[in-house]
């Protein structure tokens, strides 16, 4: 538990970085005059700050706007450990997961800005994991590690907040959640929780 706090220091702080960043990046608008049009933009890019504290692996996320309150995108996982132990939760060694969502909140909350703000999520994910799984075995009396290549299909909801500064940067907080389970092997069922603190552009 310490040391998870130790690692959860450091990512608190480069939020508040991030954040008091993108605050600065605002276009001041003086009180009288005409705001200049928002660019139209359609495409995002994010970076899964989270991940590699938590899981030591790279997350990049590309989401598309759809409609006003309607975007599809998908995430691109890879770990750096090239490993995942089931009793440390789940998280592919490479994977992909692409979702729906829909944004709901108003222009107050989403300030003015299109697919941001409150939004609810679908998603589903295929991916390739070498898990690492142990037992003891009773001739040596010892505890045997191995690792075994498995493909993983599994589907789930998420939820969340984002926010899109005028300048086209963007800040978003989510979680993910679902079940999962063995291809060829349906009898064994695995959770996923995916927390997100990420931050992108949009174009």
């Amino acid at each position: 538990m310490n040391r998870l706090f130790k690692k959860l220091i450091p990512l608190s702080l480069l939020t508040l970085s991030v954040g008091y960043n993108l605050l600065n990046a605002q276009v001041v608008v003086v009180k009288g005059e005409h705001e200049k049009p928002l660019p139209k933009t359609q495409n995002e890019i994010r970076l899964n700050l989270f991940t590699p504290v938590l899981y030591k692996a790279i997350s990049l996320e590309y989401e598309r706007i759809i409609l006003k309150d309607l975007s599809a995108g998908t995430s691109v996982n890879a770990s750096l450990e090239g490993v995942t132990n089931l009793n440390m939760g789940l998280f592919p060694t490479l994977g992909a997961m692409p979702y729906v969502r829909w944004y709901f909140g108003g222009s107050t909350l989403s300030l003015t800005r299109a697919n941001a703000g409150f939004f609810i999520e679908a998603n589903t994910g295929i991916s390739y994991n070498t898990l690492l799984s142990g037992h003891h075995n009773s001739d040596t009396k010892g505890w045997i590690s191995e690792s075994k290549g498995r493909l993983i299909w599994g589907i789930g909801l998420g939820g969340g907040w984002k926010f899109v500064s005028r300048s086209n940067w963007s800040g978003e907080i989510s979680v993910r959640m679902g079940r999962s389970n063995l291809l060829l092997n349906s009898e064994k069922d695995l959770p996923y929780i995916y927390p997100n603190i990420s931050v992108g552009y949009r174009f």
